[in-house]
């Protein structure tokens, strides 16, 4: 059985941010039985023994399935699409997809990230309103380079949803509560519609919304 290790009992505006999201959605997409572990956030449960014992450097989230574990959020995605089946074929498919898997956490992610950390964590800290608007333009930059290199295909990989799309829609997420970054990719707007628009998409939103109490009661 697989277990994922998610986080509760944090602020609203971490919903839907918390890297946790992206693997119960890849899950949920990938048709695959589950468990949740839950960890208290805000107690910093997940810098406890238990879930360093999966993940050594206690953050969330992280997977066990059977004796089998493992950790970042990347690569436990990139697993359950294998484990359901969903590999993109040969080599240079399989290769075409890591691409967009690293380039959505490497070349994507850190700038949006980190207008999450000023908007959201860093409100106080000195330097703000430099910083950030200097991350804006990066984000603006990325997310103009992504439109075009999306064109008019629907998914970044193949003609379905794939780990790729999960990672890059989840990192572009952090940047949320900026929507200037998405000014010059209407296209990368709009398939981020359609990634939101997934079943999948809503149901590991209600999951990881119910938090261990609701859910066990269900």
């Amino acid at each position: 059985m697989i277990t994922i290790h998610a986080a509760y009992n944090y602020p609203p505006a971490l919903a839907g941010i918390l890297r946790d999201f992206r693997v119960v959605w890849a899950a949920e997409e990938a048709g695959l039985t589950y468990d949740l572990r839950w960890f208290d956030i805000m107690a910093g449960e997940q810098r406890g023994a238990a879930n360093r014992a999966v993940n050594p450097f206690g953050k969330i989230p992280a997977l066990q399935d059977g004796d089998f574990r493992l950790f970042e959020s990347g690569a436990i995605i990139a697993y359950l699409f294998d484990k359901a089946g969903r590999r993109r074929g040969d080599a240079h498919q399989e290769a075409k997809l890591a691409q967009w898997c690293f380039a959505a956490v490497n070349t994507v992610e850190q700038p949006c990230a980190e207008i999450f950390q000023w908007d959201v964590l860093w409100r106080e800290r000195p330097g703000r309103t430099e910083r950030r608007a200097e991350l804006v333009d990066i984000a603006r930059s990325r997310l103009a380079e992504l439109d075009g290199a999306l064109g008019a295909r629907d998914w970044l990989v193949g003609d379905d949803l794939s780990a790729a799309d999960i990672l890059m829609a989840t990192s572009i997420g952090f940047a949320r509560s900026e929507p200037a970054v998405l000014d010059r990719a209407p296209r990368v707007a709009a398939w981020l519609q359609r990634c939101a628009a997934r079943p999948a998409h809503a149901r590991a939103l209600t999951v990881l919304s119910r938090g261990p109490v609701k859910a066990s009661a269900a």
